[in-house]
């Protein structure tokens, strides 16, 4: 067997990988520092790492799962049937729905009199949505700002999630 050469010192300390995360690092920094000058951009054809956020929204992807909505029906109500498959999916619980009585003239048997989401305990999965038979749930809104004062404001019922902007569900 052939005796194996030692390794050099400046390979057991790192010292190449290190020197290639100064140069990385240094180069995002430089790139962020200097890309906000106008008409650099054109110099650095890099794009900029860092998101100026109240003045430059991040773009949202096409699979963004966002704030949940309730899908309705021509007549403005909901076209859940409380049927609880969205909240026996849910690895959360974070789902509460009591059904109600629905009118006489209606075309469902039930409708939720209760339904809320607590988007405190929510791990956004989407479960909820790929398991709910008619449609009625809905996680594209496009809204990323979730926000609020206390816990228990994070608890949306039915009229927030029937609410929504034409623009997102």
């Amino acid at each position: 067997m052939a005796k194996e050469k030692p390794t050099p010192n400046w390979v057991r300390f790192y010292l190449p990988e290190l020197l290639r995360g100064f140069y990385i690092t240094t180069k995002h920094f430089l790139i962020n520092f200097f890309g906000f000058i106008p008409g650099l951009d054109r110099i650095i054809k890099k794009e900029v790492v860092t998101y100026q956020y109240p003045e430059q929204e991040r773009p949202i992807s096409d699979r963004w799962r966002g704030r949940h909505c309730l899908n309705k029906r021509e007549d403005g109500s909901t076209k859940c049937v409380a049927c609880y498959c969205c909240a026996t999916v849910c690895p959360a619980q974070c789902i509460t729905i009591e059904a109600g009585e629905s009118p006489p003239d209606a075309e469902v048997e039930k409708v939720p009199k209760k339904f809320e989401i607590n988007l405190f305990e929510c791990v956004y999965c989407g479960l909820c949505v790929e398991a709910c038979p008619c449609d009625a749930l809905y996680m594209d809104m496009k809204e990323m700002r979730l926000c609020q004062s206390s816990p228990d404001k994070f608890v949306i019922g039915l009229k927030d999630l029937m609410d929504w902007r034409e623009d997102g569900c």
